[in-house]
């Protein structure tokens, strides 16, 4: 293979690692942030399971303070039937002391409802506390992780300019420039194997001739597609 070609993969390669690593250090703030905004969704959904059971709490509260009046009213009319005179009067007041039962009855069941959700909202209290604590510990190890990375992957990076300092001086310069147009052009790809008589960076058949001197000469080509520079990894 001509040895400048050879010098070309080694810098695209180097430089696709670099733009890799810098992808990699920059996603690393987002992350982190990411992890930050999973935290506060489950405590906020926490909190919020914790206010309801206070609302219910509440309301459990409300209804029984009720309930007492009720009972109160009902035990004065219960005192008020054997004081009536008439029979009239007495079933006038019995009918009001059956449906007084009847509202504690129905007041009592709506507490009955709110002490059963209460029972299961304590539950799934207790395990999202365990869930959340968990993840939280979790999450502050992939963000420790996270930023522990920064260092080695800040020093790959500086080793890979090296290396990429060291192929650029080793690429003729117009043909560097030739490659720079070309990779600017394809968001850094100016380099493509050529396999089974094909492109495989836009798919192109590849003239005859010109992948016969690519297989039997040292000659630089480039797609006649998309201008990109061919090589045989055969013969890299």
């Amino acid at each position: 293979m001509n040895p400048d070609l050879r010098n070309l993969i080694a810098l695209q390669d180097t430089e696709l690692k670099i733009a890799s690593l810098q992808k990699q250090i920059s996603d690393i703030p987002k992350q982190i942030e990411t992890y930050h905004q999973e935290l506060v969704r489950l405590e906020e959904a926490h909190q919020h399971r914790v206010v309801q059971l206070q609302e219910d709490t509440k309301r459990r509260r409300t209804f029984e303070s009720e309930v007492d009046m009720m009972r109160a009213r009902l035990s004065k009319l219960k005192d008020q039937l054997m004081l009536v005179k008439t029979n009239k009067e007495y079933t006038a007041m019995l009918h009001e002391i059956q449906m007084a039962e009847a509202q504690i009855r129905q007041e009592e069941d709506k507490i009955l409802e709110i002490m059963e959700e209460m029972e299961n909202l304590e539950a799934s209290l207790k395990s999202d506390e365990r869930e959340l604590k968990a993840r939280a510990e979790e999450i502050r190890k992939s963000v420790q992780a996270c930023q522990s990375a920064i260092p080695e992957l800040e020093a790959a990076l500086v080793s890979l300019g090296e290396e990429k300092a060291r192929a650029e001086s080793n690429i003729q310069s117009e043909l560097l420039a030739r490659y720079r147009r070309i990779a600017e052009l394809r968001k850094g790809i100016a380099l493509a194997e050529a396999r089974d008589e094909l492109c495989t960076a836009c798919h192109v058949r590849i003239r005859p001739q010109v992948y016969a001197e690519l297989l039997g000469t040292e000659d630089i080509h480039s797609c006649d597609s998309c201008s990109r520079i061919l090589y045989l990894k055969e013969a890299y």
